[in-house]
C-alpha cells in the first residue's frame, strides 16, 4: 500500500460507478488511480465527492502497473476557491501538468510552486501568474530558456530581433517576410528571472511576448491536440 499527498488534476467516469483520477503527488509524481464504486449516492459515494480539484488530498493506493487502484482519501488542505476566469486558469494549469509530466516522476518543487500558484490566482493579475508558472514548468521539465545568450553564445542585444528554435534557443532574425514569430531582444531581456522583490514581466509588452514565447516552447511537449481549457476560456470570453 502506497500513501502520499497532492492534488487531483483530472477526473472522468469509468464504466458504471467508477472514476479514473489523475493525481500529482509529492513523492510519486503523476499517477492514474482507479476508484471503484464511487459514483453513487449515500455513504458509498462520499469518496467520489472528495475527488475535487485545487485542494490537497492524502491518498493511499495499490498496484504496480501504470493504472493503480485508489483506496483511501482524506482532505489535507481545503480547496482553493476559484471563480470565473480564475477557474479557467486553474483548469489550464491542471491540463498543462497532465499533458507534460512524465508518469511517476516526482518534481516536489514544482508541486509546491503549483500550490502557491493556485492561491495567487485569487489575488494577483492572472496573466502574470500564468506566465510565471509556465516559465517554472519549462525549467522543471528541463526546457529552461536562456534569456542572456543566443544559440551561438552571443549576448542578447536589446535592438536585435530573434527567432526561437526549440531546444536550441534564440537565433538572430536575418531576413524579412517570414511568418515565423520573432521577439525583440529588449523583450527577451525583460523575461529574465528577477531577484526577490523585483517583478518579472514588468511591462504589458513583455508579458504579451512571454505568452507567445511560452506557447512556442510548450507546443512540442503538448503535442497536436488542442488544450480543452484554452477552448473553454475562449468560449467563456465571447
Amino acid at each position: 500500500m502506497n500513501s502520499d499527498q497532492g492534488y487531483l488534476l483530472h477526473c472522468r467516469p469509468f464504466r458504471d460507478t467508477s472514476l479514473l483520477a489523475d493525481f500529482y503527488l509529492q513523492h510519486h509524481g503523476l499517477v492514474r488511480l482507479l476508484f471503484k464504486g464511487v459514483r453513487q449516492g449515500g455513504k458509498s459515494g462520499a469518496k467520489g465527492r472528495m475527488l475535487q480539484p485545487f485542494g490537497q488530498l492524502y491518498v493511499t493506493f495499490t498496484g504496480r502497473t501504470e493504472l493503480k487502484t485508489g483506496a483511501q482519501l482524506e482532505v489535507a488542505q481545503p480547496a482553493v476557491i476559484l471563480r470565473g476566469r480564475q477557474l479557467y486558469c486553474g483548469l489550464y494549469l491542471n491540463e498543462l501538468l497532465t499533458r507534460t509530466l512524465l508518469p511517476e516522476e516526482p518534481l516536489p518543487e514544482l508541486l509546491a510552486h503549483y500550490a502557491d500558484t493556485l492561491k495567487r490566482l485569487t489575488a494577483e493579475p492572472l496573466e502574470l501568474v500564468l506566465r510565471q508558472f509556465e516559465y517554472r514548468l519549462l525549467v522543471e521539465l528541463g526546457y529552461g530558456i536562456d534569456f542572456e545568450f543566443d544559440a551561438e553564445g552571443q549576448a542578447i542585444e536589446p535592438q536585435q530581433h530573434y527567432w526561437y528554435i526549440h531546444e536550441s534557443g534564440f537565433v538572430p532574425v536575418n531576413s524579412a517576410g517570414t511568418s515565423h514569430p520573432s521577439f525583440s531582444g529588449e523583450a527577451l531581456l525583460g523575461m529574465r528571472p528577477q531577484p526577490a522583490g523585483s517583478q518579472q514581466y514588468a511591462s504589458p509588452e513583455v508579458l504579451a511576448a512571454a505568452k507567445q514565447l511560452h506557447r512556442l516552447a510548450l507546443a512540442p511537449l503538448l503535442g497536436d491536440r488542442p488544450l480543452k481549457s484554452r477552448e473553454l476560456f475562449l468560449n467563456q470570453s465571447h
